[in-house]
């Protein structure tokens, strides 16, 4: 049953809690309103209004990746260095930047990378596109790659690991860190598609720094090295460029927690 994100900070609420942040998945106005989300219910959510009214405490309302990417660049990865581009790799791709320690936000919802067409009339996205960068390179990717898997290979790893649940990408990316031929094979296809998306990205906006989080990025090197490889097979002029360190997140999965409270925390001492 869902709950209301004022009923999660009751849970949380005690005479400690002297600011609230809080990272929602999809188009979020810097007024803190959700105006809507693919993978994600309701339309036109204003969050912060209903917390500030309900708490009276400082209060930040953003999309989770940009707090990720504000964390990775104040105290993770990408610390030290001036632009740095976040992707984080769970059900779809998000995506954040700052400049200078700053979430750079256009007018109002920047960093929406995973919608990027990366194959024209490719797989239906649940934004309604098709052919999106997350179609191809994302948590619910691999999920539907372990439940193919498992079905066409009944006594492989990736279903051994299941055991008897629905095979997910957790199940894939396991069998892939054990050393599972056909889950590496996997994951280097996801990877290939990672590097398309990750060069439109170095080569519109040549970063210091790719901070890859999510939960897929708990595969690390196994991940990392052959979307450097794929970079490095479709980037133009990738031979005379320098090279785009693309580095796992300091924070993994809690990245846009960390920002959240980073957030808020430095709200509150504004």
């Amino acid at each position: 049953m869902l709950r209301s994100p004022t009923d999660l900070v009751r849970e949380l609420f005690n005479d400690h809690v002297g600011a609230i942040g809080l990272g929602v998945a999809g188009l979020v106005t810097i007024g803190g309103v959700l105006e809507w989300g693919p993978n994600v219910t309701g339309e036109h959510l204003a969050f912060f209004e209903v917390l500030d009214e309900e708490f009276g405490l400082p209060t930040v309302v953003d999309n989770d990746a940009n707090l990720a990417a504000f964390a990775e660049a104040r105290l993770g990865a990408g610390r030290g260095h001036r632009v740095v581009v976040m992707v984080t790799l769970g059900t779809g791709i998000g995506g954040g930047m700052t400049i200078d320690g700053e979430i750079y936000r256009g007018r109002a919802f920047a960093g929406e990378i995973g919608h990027m067409v990366v194959d024209v009339g490719g797989p239906l996205c649940t934004c309604g596109q098709q052919g999106c960068w997350e179609t191809f390179a994302s948590g619910r990717r691999l999920d539907q790659m372990a439940r193919d898997a498992a079905a066409v290979h009944p006594t492989g790893r990736i279903a051994e690991l299941a055991a008897g649940e629905t095979p997910a990408g957790r199940h894939l990316t396991s069998a892939a860190l054990e050393g599972d031929e056909q889950a590496q094979a996997l994951v280097a296809e996801v990877a290939e598609w990672l590097g398309v998306g990750l060069s439109t990205l170095i080569a519109v906006l040549d970063p210091d720094v790719i901070v890859i989080g999510g939960g897929v990025s708990r595969l690390g090197d196994a991940l990392l090295r052959p979307t450097q490889r794929a970079i490095a097979g479709s980037l133009e002029g990738y031979d005379v460029r320098s090279p785009t360190p693309v580095v796992a997140a300091t924070f993994g999965e809690d990245a846009a927690v960390v920002g959240a409270g980073l957030a808020a925390l430095r709200k509150a001492h504004v």
